[in-house]
């Protein structure tokens, strides 16, 4: 997702290919999600592929809050000057926020609302999906980061958060909030309201990315960047031995019973894998500096791809119901497959698309 701080020109690549990389796969994730019949879902490999899709949702939230943090530290001032800038940006997080809950509409025709709603689909309208982790993990890092001066205070503070959110996840999961919290905050807590992105553990990837950026920023100041992404790769190894091979974690209460999404040691195997996979895109980053690219074109256009394929699959176009309600879980792998790429390839046509009326937009205006 694009960090409502403006970055400047001197981007950081490897974060985009990282970035680039998880949107188009989150393509091919939903595809399957939607469409793949359920039939080839007990095939031995789906398992593998599932996990594969498994990453996107890490990954992506990790790099919204290392993207975020490097872009506000340019400008933190003017951010602690609670002034236009600062409002700039709540400005710009509150329509990331709006976009998640108009995208949750149960139809977009206004006669259609109008004859009324449903229990079931308000629910549906409160559930907190990725844009909703994105805003309010973003607003707390903004409210944190004019609070928090020190640069060492910061980073601790958004490692010890996310250590926090990821370890009380499972005790969070299970929790009924709603006899004593009105339903759109309990949504933001576990998946008791159908919500597919509570805060706990989702927005833990977010704030681990945030601290690894407070710490990059230093290292990167004192010329130690490479050193620094070699020591997260070996970090991401490490995590994933712990994650794949501890036990369980003795400090939750034996009555306490642990989802795999929020036991702490998938947190810990998945965000060793993005940290591996933050490396990776690193070193491709030192090989390889292209000022366009149509991998820059989806990074950069993040926001736009999310909310584009996600509409083309599951918007309520036809007559009230989506195209995956339509089609159901009837196709093939290849069929998925093809559509996938085919998708995937109108998201990287329409990204390009949209950031040339965006940049034609800022010429004008300049005029």
């Amino acid at each position: 997702m694009n960090s409502p701080p403006k970055a400047s020109s001197s981007r950081l690549l490897f974060l985009d290919w990282l970035r680039a990389w998880a949107l188009l796969v989150m393509v091919e994730t939903h595809v399957s999600n939607a469409f793949l019949s359920s039939e080839i879902r007990t095939a031995g490999w789906f398992g593998a592929l599932n996990f594969f899709n498994g990453l996107v949702a890490p990954a992506f939230l990790f790099v919204s809050g290392f993207v975020f943090l490097v872009a506000a530290q340019k400008r933190l001032e003017e951010l602690r000057g609670l002034g236009r800038p600062f409002w700039r940006q709540v400005g710009r997080v509150g329509m990331v926020w709006a976009i998640g809950y108009l995208m949750h509409l149960p139809s977009y025709s206004p006669l259609a609302l109008a004859r009324g709603v449903t229990e079931d689909q308000w629910l549906s309208f409160y559930r907190a999906d990725v844009l909703h982790a994105i805003a309010a993990t973003w607003i707390f890092l903004l409210l944190s980061l004019i609070v928090i001066r020190s640069e060492r205070w910061q980073g601790l503070w958004f490692a010890g958060c996310a250590v926090a959110v990821a370890a009380f996840a499972p005790m969070v999961w299970s929790i009924e909030f709603r006899p004593w919290l009105p339903a759109p905050l309990a949504a933001y807590l576990n998946i008791k309201t159908g919500s597919l992105f509570p805060l706990f553990p989702w927005s833990a990837f977010m704030l681990a990315g945030a601290a690894f950026a407070c710490w990059f920023v230093v290292a990167r100041r004192r010329g130690m960047e490479r050193p620094f992404m070699l020591q997260l790769a070996v970090l991401g190894i490490a995590w994933i031995l712990v994650g794949h091979f501890s036990g369980p974690f003795r400090f939750l209460p034996e009555a306490v019973s642990t989802d795999w999404w929020a036991d702490p040691r998938t947190f810990l195997l998945r965000l060793g894998i993005v940290l591996l996979l933050l490396g990776a895109c690193y070193c491709y980053g030192l090989v390889r500096t292209p000022k366009k690219s149509p991998l820059l074109d989806v990074s950069r256009e993040s926001l736009f791809v999310y909310v584009a394929h996600l509409l083309l699959i599951y918007g309520p176009f036809w007559g009230g119901r989506s195209t995956a309600e339509v089609v159901g879980r009837t196709q093939g792998a290849v069929t998925c497959l093809v559509a996938s790429v085919a998708l995937a390839g109108l998201m990287v046509a329409g990204a390009r698309a949209w950031g040339a009326i965006k940049q034609r937009k800022i010429l004008l205006n300049g005029r």
